[in-house]
């Protein structure tokens, strides 16, 4: 019985449902015999269309703007790339002096230090000369301080010089 019930009470509500929507349908197309929208649609549509005339009035007026403007960005972008390419320049240049002028202090110091090598050298030289004008110095002095006491001892004889040579 529960059974007969319940089909009967799902095949009630889907027949209203049925008759729910058929009217509804009906009523609908009896409502808006021929036109489609009701008068507040066509205020709303109205309100659109001048809307957008409105649009594309002022998308006539701007165009010329649009127009500068777009030239002046494109002006504006051959500028950066420009300014872009003169700075990529700029920045090779001084790379290329930084390297020159590494090489110029890697000359200069080997350089330098050559330089400090051969006054080294030079001094050394000097010092090494020096002794040896004082060793010849000395020794010439010895020389002549012998010869002089040799010149007085045979003037003390009295014999002439050139007859005391051995021949």
């Amino acid at each position: 019985m529960m059974a007969l019930g319940t089909g009967m009470t799902v095949l009630i509500v889907a027949l209203g449902v049925g008759l729910g929507w058929i009217g509804g349908w009906f009523g609908f197309r009896w409502r808006h015999n021929g036109r489609i929208f009701s008068e507040s649609d066509r205020d709303y549509f109205q309100n659109l269309l001048f809307r957008a005339e409105t649009a594309e009035a002022k998308l006539e007026q701007m165009e010329p703007e649009l127009t500068r403007a777009t030239d002046r960005a494109n002006i504006l972008e051959d500028s950066h790339r420009v300014i872009q390419e003169e700075l990529a320049n700029e920045r090779q240049f001084n790379l290329s002096l930084n390297t020159d002028l590494s090489r110029e202090r890697a000359h200069r110091k080997f350089l330098e230090t050559k330089l400090d090598d051969q006054a080294e050298t030079l001094n050394i030289e000097r010092r090494r000369l020096d002794g040896e004008l004082a060793r010849l110095a000395k020794r010439i002095e010895e020389d002549n301080r012998r010869l002089t006491e040799s010149l007085l001892t045979r003037q003390g004889a009295g014999e002439p010089a050139f007859a005391a040579a051995p021949y």
